[in-house]
């Protein structure tokens, strides 16, 4: 029965990663009834952000920039452009973790309320490079408002889940 625990234990380390695919496939998925330039959430980003700070030991850098990869393949978009950004929000979570840590979810939030911004004009810059096209910023930023909007209820989601993990997972 050890090993049964063992199991269980290795599953729920790989929710982190799991749950960033399912935002993944949140993001990409068509809207019912919308047409080609419904508006959607960059979800991925609230996953990365979150993971990155509760759990990177999880949520490792390889697996941010999988995650990337997969949303850029879903999408259309230049494989790498979202792991770029990505993987540098992984990177501030982690180096600024002490820091936001020892913070309320207020706090917590108002920087990602910083950060999303950031990373979604950085994705429209560098889409715009890619191809050479200026593309419109209303859908941009319409698409950042509903991302900023949405990381109180995805927050509260990936904390639940992120109850269910253990604290150490010991292989053997």
């Amino acid at each position: 029965m050890i090993w049964l625990r063992q199991v269980d234990a290795h599953l729920r380390a790989l929710l982190p990663v799991a749950t960033a695919l399912i935002a993944v496939l949140i993001d990409v998925a068509p809207v019912v009834g919308a047409g080609p330039a419904s508006l959607t959430s960059f979800a991925t980003l609230c996953a990365v952000y979150f993971w990155s700070l509760y759990r990177p030991d999880l949520f490792t850098a390889s697996a941010v920039f999988i995650v990337g990869l997969v949303y850029d393949a879903l999408a259309g978009l230049p494989l790498g452009l979202s792991s770029l950004a990505l993987l540098l929000v992984r990177n501030l979570m982690v180096v600024q973790q002490r820091f936001f840590l020892a913070r309320s979810f207020p706090v917590i939030w108002c920087c990602f309320l910083l950060l999303a911004p950031a990373v979604e004009a950085a994705r429209w810059l560098l889409s715009c490079l890619w191809w050479g096209h200026l593309f419109a910023l209303r859908p941009m930023l319409l698409e950042m408002l509903i991302t900023m909007a949405l990381y109180p209820p995805a927050s509260w989601l990936l904390g639940r889940i992120h109850n269910q993990i253990p604290r150490l997972i010991h292989a053997s």
